[in-house]
């Protein structure tokens, strides 16, 4: 039987040939949503330099963040259909990025607000905690600020590795914002190894947009690796569901490669000849 590390091994071939086909598509998505998010940054920037009253100065940079990050994930839900698509051996279309920027205003200025709430904690709590624990003045600290900032931060972690499934569980399961919430905290602690696995994929990926500035790698190509791992890991919970009776041992040994030969003659024998000179094959 194939195990999690075939499976995850799929996953990273099936996840590269897929944006490779859709090169063109992910390109154009990634360079608008990173000039988008360029902005917003700028606009971040801008507004820690605007005259008003120290009391309420580092109100407005939150507020401006808070509103770039609803925007931001407005325009990555927007490619959750096509993400779908692509996941699903089928051809995204960018009549339907633009298409689907309403449907998803309530869900992506929801998942946006969220994730700037968590950043706030982080940039506010952190360095709180830390002066709890070790004292800018030179006193006596508390083991109290090391505990709540031990929490913070793994908090913080347990979150950005569960929201990877948000997205794909809105897409494949069409639920409301709370029951995808629930559901992406109920799959990180169901299989967190993988998970992690995900999260060191999409750190490349990030690294990748980074270094190709948006043009390569990008919030498309991380919608489309995050769908590829959920839809792929789903068939786990469908042989559940099949076989109701397994003990709890039983459960554990999934027959991946079974679950995953229709994935496998769908995707084919790739060679690196098909990436460079398809015409050939």
């Amino acid at each position: 039987m194939s195990t999690i590390v075939d499976m995850f091994r799929f996953l990273l071939k099936k996840n590269f040939c897929d944006v490779w086909d859709n090169l063109f598509h992910t390109m154009i998505i990634n360079l608008f949503t990173v000039l988008f998010g360029a902005i917003c940054i700028l606009l971040v920037m801008l507004s820690t330099a605007l005259p008003c009253p120290s009391v309420v100065r580092g109100l407005f940079p939150m507020l401006t963040m808070t509103l770039c990050c609803m925007a931001m994930g407005i325009l990555f839900f927007a490619e959750g259909n096509n993400a779908l698509k692509i996941a699903n051996f089928e051809g995204p279309k960018l009549a339907f990025f633009f298409r689907n920027i309403i449907p998803s205003i309530k869900d992506g200025a929801m998942f946006g607000l969220y994730m700037a709430l968590v950043v706030m904690v982080a940039i506010v709590s952190m360095p709180y905690y830390f002066h709890v624990w070790v004292p800018a003045d030179g006193s006596q600290g508390s083991l109290l600020g090391l505990l709540m900032m031990s929490l913070v931060f793994w908090f913080i972690v347990i979150t950005v590795l569960s929201l990877q499934y948000f997205l794909p569980i809105r897409s494949i399961m069409h639920n409301g914002f709370r029951k995808c919430l629930k559901k992406s905290y109920m799959i990180f602690f169901d299989n967190t190894l993988f998970s992690i696995g995900l999260g060191i994929l999409n750190l490349v990926n990030l690294a990748v947009m980074v270094f190709s500035m948006g043009i390569l790698n990008g919030p498309a190509t991380i919608s489309i690796t995050c769908t590829e791992a959920l839809r792929l890991r789903l068939y786990k919970y469908d042989w559940y569901e099949v076989n109701p009776d397994l003990t709890k041992e039983q459960r554990k040994d999934v027959p991946w490669e079974d679950l995953l030969a229709n994935d496998r003659k769908l995707l084919g024998p790739r060679h690196w000849k098909s990436f460079l000179f398809p015409w050939k094959e």
